[in-house]
């Protein structure tokens, strides 16, 4: 009888083991990068922003040099055709904005602010999509920006490299869906400030660059990573300027 029972009392505390194993694989499989929310079906994007604020996937600075010299020099092209403006049948030449083109249910403008702001809450009924409030640290600038849905014109996204300069510059011959799928690229868009995406507006580097010297390194990365992944030209001024942004590194 006492055999038995301390039989018994082994398998309970292997099965307890078990359990506590269990348990641990669970808690190691939920992903915790966003907030929770009851009811949340949310899929995060790709990969969190990484060293220096950039898109996960962005060039390292030695490769984005090398990808640099490799990329098509040419004068940028015409503006003609180009019509970004998508109500009552006009151009919508890259397509309409926002589409949700990665198919995880949230539109593309929340994609990126789940994954560039911090402390996000989200509103409620949205399948955990809706960004409320959170806080952005603005990379072209270096500041804090408190974001909420109320005033969400003060935190834009912006294309890193702009739409007209992308036109002008190969985007103009590609298809429909390779222009939707550019324009809602998340390796090309990063949350800043209403001012300096005002600023910014269709300049490229050579007209324009972030006001924080620290972050002029990182901006360039992204920016030829994107030329390179979609086979955009440059030209010689704004080689040359991404060069020495590069050299800050």
């Amino acid at each position: 009888m006492s055999r038995r029972r301390r039989t018994a009392g082994g398998l309970t505390g292997l099965g307890a083991l078990v359990v506590a194993l269990v348990i641990i694989a669970v808690y190691l499989s939920v992903d915790r990068s966003q907030p929770s929310s009851s009811g949340s079906d949310y899929r995060p994007p790709p990969g969190p922003v990484g060293v220096g604020h950039v898109p996960a996937g962005t060039l390292d600075p030695a490769a984005a040099t090398v990808a640099l010299a490799q990329l098509r020099v040419a004068a940028k092209g015409t503006l003609a055709g180009y019509e970004r403006d998508c109500a009552n049948g006009a151009g919508c030449v890259f397509g309409p904005a926002w589409a949700d083109v990665d198919g995880n249910g949230c539109d593309q403008r929340d994609d990126v602010l789940h994954r560039d702001l911090t402390g996000i809450a989200l509103r409620a009924g949205t399948h955990g999509c809706v960004v409320a409030s959170g806080t952005l640290h603005d990379p072209y600038t270096g500041t804090t920006v408190r974001f909420t849905k109320t005033d969400a014109g003060e935190v834009p996204i912006d294309h890193v490299v702009p739409l007209a300069a992308a036109w002008t510059e190969g985007a103009a011959s590609w298809t429909e869906q390779k222009r939707e799928d550019f324009a809602n690229d998340l390796d090309n868009l990063i949350a800043t400030t209403r001012e300096q995406n005002s600023a910014k507006g269709d300049s490229t580097a050579e007209e324009w660059v972030p006001p924080d010297p620290a972050y002029g390194c990182s901006y360039a990365t992204v920016v030829v990573t994107v030329k390179q992944e979609y086979g955009l030209s440059v030209t010689a001024a704004e080689g040359g300027a991404l060069g020495s942004l590069l050299a800050t590194c």
